[in-house]
């Protein structure tokens, strides 16, 4: 059996009868074809839910369907359009808790599509690109193409994908992720630098990618040559100059570095520790919160998600990083979007997928994931859940 750091040995058999896992020969027309379909398939589910919302929120009576303007921009979408529509100097405060690097992903693009087109060009473009990756790196940690197609399904169609067809920074920060990982695995550390530093630019938390990057540096440092651990430093420091930038930026724009994080302890309550932040949940259910009961089911299935990476031969590095990205999640008084930041954290999504190796746990949960990816989709149409 292969260790936690070891790759799996090739040539493995194949499970045969109810299981879905097994090491398979690489069929590039399968992979594409899953890729694909797992993209076109969330923005079916997504597009269909919203142009039919304002039907079924009659059925509802609690419902507030967004009018026709803020459908494709609800949510964060409507204030990364401010960001490009208004310019940087012109923006409201609390749009200083959005980071920029999404927008100026699309401000090229701006210019001949106009700010939504550019957003959602931005948008499909990288969760196509990120899905792909995502099952390219499962499949470099694992060696089991059955596990990276189940990883790249489910990335698509998980409940929170919403985010990776509306206007939103995800499928940018999903691509960063994946591809800084799978540049970490090659230990080429200049890749490493610019990707993580580009990463934390488009959302704070991937600062937290300096986590697998200094264990893998512990680990190459000794056999390294002097150019190597230069590049192994400049990779360990490049996602805290990316948030450092960004703080930077906000100074000079607003002239309060510390803007983002003033709204987003106004909006996040603080930090408050995990067990506490999610003790706190079924109160707030029984409160009629119906965001916090979407909470408490995405905090089970990341869990789980967690654990199943000790069921896979998956490095520590990467191990480390789903734990403390979870944990730092959950490290609030408000953990409304946990489901959007598991979803672009791959390794809690392979690990996953690791339990879904019969074929019927994985028929389920690509069944249950879509129809939870229909009712986030209505429901935050409706303002009944944050997305």
């Amino acid at each position: 059996m292969s260790g936690p750091d070891q790759q799996p040995t090739a040539g493995a058999p194949e499970t045969s009868g109810t299981q879905v896992s097994g090491r398979r020969a690489h069929v590039p027309g399968r992979w594409w074809l899953t890729v694909v379909g797992a993209w076109a398939g969330g923005r079916l589910i997504v597009l269909t839910s919203v142009m039919v919302s304002p039907s079924l929120a009659k059925l509802v009576p609690s419902a507030i369907p967004l009018g026709p303007d803020l459908r494709w921009r609800a949510w964060d979408a409507l204030w990364y359009e401010r960001m490009l529509t208004l310019g940087w100097g012109h923006i409201a405060p609390e749009s200083y808790r959005f980071f920029p690097g999404y927008p100026l992903a699309a401000e090229p693009l701006s210019h001949i599509f106009g700010s939504l087109l550019a957003l959602f060009a931005v948008t499909w473009l990288t969760a196509l690109a990120g899905i792909a990756l995502a099952g390219e790196l499962t499949k470099r940690v694992t060696g089991d193409e059955s596990l990276a197609l189940r990883v790249m399904i489910l990335t698509g169609l998980f409940p929170a994908a919403m985010a990776l067809v509306l206007p939103y920074s995800e499928g940018l920060a999903l691509t960063l992720v994946a591809a800084t990982l799978l540049a970490l695995l090659d230990q080429r550390w200049e890749w490493v630098a610019a990707l993580s530093l580009l990463a934390s630019v488009v959302r704070p938390t991937g600062v937290l990618l300096v986590v697998p990057v200094v264990i893998e540096l512990w680990r190459a440092w000794p056999n390294g040559t002097s150019r190597s651990r230069a590049a192994m430093l400049s990779a360990v420091a490049a996602p805290v100059v990316g948030l450092a930038g960004v703080f930077a930026w906000v100074g000079i724009a607003s002239g309060d570095w510390g803007l983002p994080l003033t709204v987003q302890r106004q909006i996040r309550g603080g930090f408050l520790d995990p067990v506490r932040a999610v003790a706190q949940l079924p109160g707030e259910i029984l409160g009629g919160n119906l965001s916090d009961g979407v909470n408490l089911l995405f905090v089970v299935v990341l869990v789980v998600g967690a654990i199943g990476m000790w069921r896979l031969p998956m490095p520590t590095s990467l191990r480390a990083f789903g734990v403390v990205t979870l944990l730092v999640a959950l490290s609030a008084n408000n953990i409304d979007s946990l489901g959007r930041y598991g979803m672009v954290t791959t390794p809690l999504i392979i690990g996953l997928c690791a339990w879904l190796d019969r074929r019927w746990a994985y028929a389920a949960a690509v069944s249950v994931s879509a129809l939870g990816l229909v009712a986030m989709t209505l429901t935050s149409q409706w303002g009944l859940v944050v997305p």
